[in-house]
C-alpha cells in the first residue's frame, strides 16, 4: 500500500475540530521558522495568541499532532512490507468477526481463548504496541491493546469501531481489490474464520459426516442490506478459495434487550461435502484457534475423501449423458464399471453427487 494513501486514510480519522488544530500548527510553525513574531502570527493566521504561545513556547502540542507523530516514528506511513500488510489484514478480518474499537478511538479489543490470544499478541508486537490480556472465565478473555495511535491505524485499514450491528461496513477495498486468491484475501479469511467461524465437528452417530461450517451476523433492521451485501463479499472471496457456500439466509429476528434494537440474524454455511471441506482445510483453514483445529489426520481423510467425490462428478456426467442415449442403469455401470446403486440414484431418483452444490 502506498505512503500516501496510508498517511490520507489516517488523516480521515481525526474529526473537523482536530484536523483545523493540526493545520493551524503546521502553519505556526512554519511562519515562526521565518522569524515572525506571534503578533505577526496572529494577525496572520487569526489564531489565538494563547495558543501560538503554548504551541511554540510550552512544547504543549495539540493531541491529533502527537498522535500523527508517533504514527510516523513508527512507521505507519512508510510503504509497509508485504509479510507486514497480511498480518494487518489477518487483523482487521478478526475485528470484523470478534474484535472492536472504542468510538473515540483509544481502545482496540481482541476476544478469544487465552493461548490463542497470545499468539496473536506476537502479531501486534510487530506494530509497536503493548497488548494486555484479561482473563474473564478459564482461558477466556479479551486482549485490550490501550493505544490511539494503533486504534487508528487499524480503523483507517478498514477495521469497525463501536456496535457493528448498527453499522454499515464492507470487505476493505485494499483486500477485496489485491487479487484472486491474494495472501491479503486468505489472511482476512483466517480472521474472520479463527474468530467467528463455527468448528470442523462431526456429526454423532455418523460414520465420517461433519457439520457444515456456519458464518453468522446480527444486523439492525435497516442496516440489514448492507449486511447481505457483505456476506456476499464474503461468499464471492470463499469461491475463489474453491469453497462453496449457501446464499444468505435468515435466522431469526429478535429484540436485544438491552437497547430494546429490533434485531436480524444472518447467516450463510459452507457445503460440508468432502472436497468442500478438503479446500477449506488447504487453501484456507483456521490460523491461531486451539478449539477449531484440522489436524494432518484429518486432512488427508478430506484429501481421499474428496478425490472420490471428484471421481463420482466424472461419473455422474457421463451417465447422464449414456442415459440420454438411452442405456439402462445396468448397461451404464457396466460401461463406466461403477457400482449400479449410483447409478440408479442418479438417472432413476434424479440425485446428484454431494460436490454438486446449488450456489
Amino acid at each position: 500500500m502506498k505512503q500516501g494513501i496510508l498517511y490520507n486514510k489516517f488523516f480521515e480519522t481525526f474529526d473537523k475540530s482536530k484536523i483545523k488544530d493540526i493545520q493551524d500548527y503546521d502553519k505556526v510553525k512554519k511562519l515562526y521558522k521565518k522569524r515572525l513574531s506571534t503578533k505577526e502570527i496572529k494577525d496572520k493566521t487569526n489564531i489565538t495568541k494563547d495558543k501560538i504561545y503554548n504551541w511554540l513556547f510550552r512544547n504543549t502540542i495539540p493531541y491529533c499532532v502527537r498522535t500523527l507523530k508517533i504514527a510516523k516514528g513508527r512507521g505507519y506511513f512508510n510503504r509497509i512490507l508485504k509479510k507486514d500488510l497480511e498480518w494487518l489484514a489477518y487483523l482487521v478480518g478478526y475485528n470484523l468477526g470478534d474484535g472492536n474499537i472504542s468510538k473515540n478511538l483509544c481502545h482496540t479489543w481482541f476476544y478469544g481463548i487465552n493461548s490463542d490470544l497470545e499468539k496473536i499478541k506476537k502479531l501486534l508486537l510487530k506494530f509497536k504496541v503493548k497488548p494486555i490480556i484479561y482473563t474473564y472465565k478459564i482461558n477466556n478473555g479479551k486482549m485490550n491493546i490501550s493505544d490511539t495511535t494503533f486504534s487508528r491505524f487499524l480503523y483507517s485499514l478498514g477495521a469497525v469501531i463501536g456496535d457493528k450491528t448498527k453499522s454499515d461496513y464492507s470487505v476493505p477495498n485494499w483486500i477485496y481489490g489485491s487479487g484472486r486468491c491474494s495472501v491479503y484475501k486468505k489472511r482476512f479469511l483466517q480472521g474472520l474464520c479463527d474468530s467467528e467461524l463455527s468448528e470442523v465437528k462431526r456429526i454423532k452417530d455418523r460414520r465420517f459426516s461433519f457439520q457444515s461450517l456456519k458464518y453468522y451476523m446480527v444486523k439492525e433492521e435497516k442496516h440489514i442490506k448492507n449486511g447481505i451485501k457483505y456476506l456476499n463479499k464474503l461468499r464471492d472471496i470463499f469461491w475463489e478459495f474453491e469453497v462453496t457456500s449457501t446464499k444468505i439466509k435468515i435466522d431469526r429476528n429478535y429484540v436485544r434487550s438491552r437497547d430494546k434494537s429490533k434485531m436480524t440474524q444472518l447467516y450463510f454455511i459452507i457445503h460440508s461435502n468432502y472436497q468442500n471441506l478438503f479446500n477449506f482445510s488447504k487453501n484456507i483453514g483456521f490460523l491461531y484457534t486451539s478449539k477449531r483445529v484440522i489436524n494432518k489426520g484429518l486432512l488427508l481423510k478430506f484429501k481421499k475423501l474428496s478425490n472420490i467425490e471428484k471421481q463420482k462428478v466424472i461419473k455422474y456426467k457421463q451417465a447422464i449423458n449414456l442415459r440420454s442415449n438411452g442405456l439402462s442403469a445396468y448397461q451404464i455401470s457396466k460401461a463406466l464399471n461403477f457400482p449400479d446403486h449410483y447409478i440408479k440414484s442418479w438417472i432413476y431418483c434424479n440425485r446428484k453427487p454431494r460436490s454438486i452444490c446449488r450456489l
